[in-house]
């Protein structure tokens, strides 16, 4: 095939010139005018290359024998069909000389119809809407209002709707529990529970889980020592203490005070506003100062400026005259005072009546007499206070709870019992060891005392025969057993 394109035949551009040609060249067969077949085809190319054999001899090339036979092209044998077509495709086969002007394949195949949309291969029936007929613009919606009261009645239908739910199921609950209330149950519908072996307090002191067996009380792996637990004391609720007597009042803090002050004076405020605008009360006159007389008399005519001043000074000393009087008023004289104390004071000792117990090493110092018995009968508190020089000393207090609390903050705080005494020309007493202790606690139910009295005894004898009196004498005894130094005895003294 090399040697053939060597050659000079004839292309299919005819109208390029061609070279000269020593041997002569035989004019070329006329073109069919009819469909060739296979055999006109065979012949043809034997022809055709008998042709060129003779020209390659003639010029002293020996032609090359074919080295593999050489097969038809399946569109040159007229058996050719195409893949995408059902019939077959019959194309005209022309000479070689025909083959110079490439003939032009014509594809034909239906044109879908654009008015008939079902006849689009990509047509998609879900979207009909917007693929069939004329595009339209979207409209935009319209604004619905809500009559007034639609949401209003929609929600009390669902609420009478749930009424009536919740009175069917209440009707059904009861006609059940009547149901079963007239059933008769037999003993067999009744379980009875069966007692455990071993009680749940019992199962930790017996090893085997069993009455029968030995309980471990002794040793050291044992429950049970020689400690006593002493269990932490609850105070009972102020219903109970106060035996049925509703609680105090709350006690509001100074923020919550001045809101309820201030929105019960806008309410005052409020409702006079109202009764001036009703005609019931006269406008108040402006509050001329002198910060303020300038603007609220700008569109009056002043024709003595330093008059108009003295009348707004007039008129400021006398609001001021008026509201020291309104105090002055108010205040409660000494009699109401004292009658106002010894009402609380009553009051807080029907709710609570309670007594303390000091027991003090030494109560010889003049001050310490003094504000032990001033101070308890400043705070309305009865008892007594006993010295004894051979032993110790006893302070006994009765009254409110709110009294006996500042009465105990004045005995183990505020009094410096370490406080030395100097007398003229003696030795200085030791006071480095004194200390007052707390050693009981607690309501009564009534006084033992009639008023605080002072009590210096020579013994311990004298001091019961003195408690005796108000049938206390058991606290001296108490007192005598009082350890400091026992953390189970000593008690927290403002718990």
């Amino acid at each position: 095939m090399a040697r053939i394109a060597n050659l000079n035949l004839p292309s299919s551009n005819s109208h390029r010139p061609q070279p000269p040609s020593t041997a002569a060249r035989p004019p070329p067969p006329p073109a069919a005018t009819a469909t060739p077949t296979p055999a006109s085809i065979q012949s043809t190319i034997a022809a055709a290359r008998a042709r060129i054999e003779a020209q390659l001899k003639s010029q002293g090339i020996q032609p090359a024998p074919p080295s593999h036979p050489t097969e038809l092209h399946p569109m040159l044998r007229g058996d050719y069909k195409p893949k995408h077509s059902t019939q077959r495709a019959t194309l005209p086969v022309s000479s070689i000389k025909a083959n110079q002007q490439k003939p032009k394949l014509k594809i034909t195949h239906e044109t879908p119809s654009l008015t008939d949309p079902t006849q689009n291969p990509y047509f998609d029936p879900s979207l009909t809407r917007r693929t069939h007929g004329p595009q339209t613009r979207r409209r935009h919606k319209q604004f619905h209002f809500a009559e007034p009261g639609q949401y209003v009645e929609q929600a009390e239908r669902k609420r009478a709707e749930a009424r009536m739910e919740q009175l069917k199921q209440e009707i059904a609950e009861r006609a059940e529990l009547a149901r079963l209330e007239d059933e008769v149950l037999d003993a067999s519908a009744i379980q009875f529970v069966e007692p455990p072996q071993v009680e749940w307090w019992d199962a930790p002191f017996l090893p085997e889980a069993s009455y029968g067996s030995d309980a471990n009380i002794e040793g050291p792996d044992s429950l049970c020592t020689i400690y006593i637990q002493h269990p932490v004391p609850i105070e009972p609720p102020l219903a109970i203490r106060s035996q049925g007597v509703a609680p105090a009042q709350l006690i509001l803090t100074h923020k919550e005070r001045k809101k309820i002050r201030r929105q019960r004076r806008l309410e005052q405020q409020r409702e006079r506003r109202e009764k001036v605008m009703l005609g019931l009360l006269p406008p108040e006159p402006p509050k001329l100062k002198m910060s303020n007389f300038m603007q609220i008399m700008a569109n009056e005519s002043v024709p003595d400026p330093t008059k108009l001043e003295a009348e707004v000074r007039r008129q400021m000393q006398a609001r001021q005259t008026k509201h020291e009087a309104d105090n002055k008023a108010r205040k409660l004289t000494k009699e109401q005072r004292h009658e106002k104390i010894e009402a609380k004071t009553k009051a807080d000792e029907e709710a609570c009546l309670m007594r303390a117990v000091f027991r003090i090493n030494k109560l010889e110092h003049p001050q310490h007499w003094h504000k032990v018995t001033v101070n308890a009968r400043q705070m309305h508190l009865t008892g007594t206070a006993i010295s004894c020089p051979t032993g110790f000393s006893l302070v006994v207090v009765e009254g409110s709870a709110k009294n006996v609390k500042a009465y105990k903050k004045l005995m183990l705080r505020r009094i410096d019992w370490t406080m030395s005494q100097n007398d003229q020309g003696s030795v200085t007493n030791d006071f480095t060891s004194n200390e007052c202790h707390l050693i009981w606690q607690g309501e009564i139910d009534k006084r033992k005392f009639r008023q605080f009295k002072q009590h210096t005894s020579a013994s311990e004898t004298q001091a019961k025969k003195w408690l005796m009196r108000a049938k206390s004498d058991e606290l001296w005894q108490l007192a005598k057993q009082y350890d400091p130094n026992d953390s189970i005895t000593a008690l927290d003294p403002f718990a």
